[in-house]
């Protein structure tokens, strides 16, 4: 008996096919897991978003059942002020209280509105 040669080509081309089938599933598999990645930062995105529009709406009302929320939101936009005033401090600029561009801490007017700085 010998070798049968067209045997071992058939074998060949049926795991050929077997192969690429599992890497095209895999493939489709790993494009289906990114695009619910996407959509699901896009969702994320979408409620930030939404969150932030409420949150700027309603900031000043005292009676929202949210407003607990609003306390840490607040309590960080203050320390944030204060971190930015701090670097404009160090790097020796001030905002223009009109448009709010960076100037240098010598300007008397802005630069970019042209409004005078104190």
């Amino acid at each position: 008996m010998g070798f049968d040669f067209n045997k071992l080509k058939s074998d060949i081309v049926s795991v050929g096919k077997d192969v690429g089938n599992k890497v095209s599933d895999a493939s489709a598999v790993a494009k289906l897991k990114m695009d619910i990645h996407n959509k699901e930062d896009f969702m994320e995105k979408q409620f930030t978003e939404l969150g932030r529009a409420y949150y700027l709406a309603h900031k000043d009302e005292e009676e929202i059942p949210e407003k607990e929320f609003f306390k840490p939101i607040a309590e960080a936009e203050a320390e944030l002020a204060r971190l930015q005033d701090e670097l404009l401090t160090m790097q020796g600029a001030k905002v223009c209280p009109s448009c709010g561009a960076k100037q240098s801490k010598e300007s008397s007017f802005c630069n970019s509105c042209g409004a005078k700085l104190d």
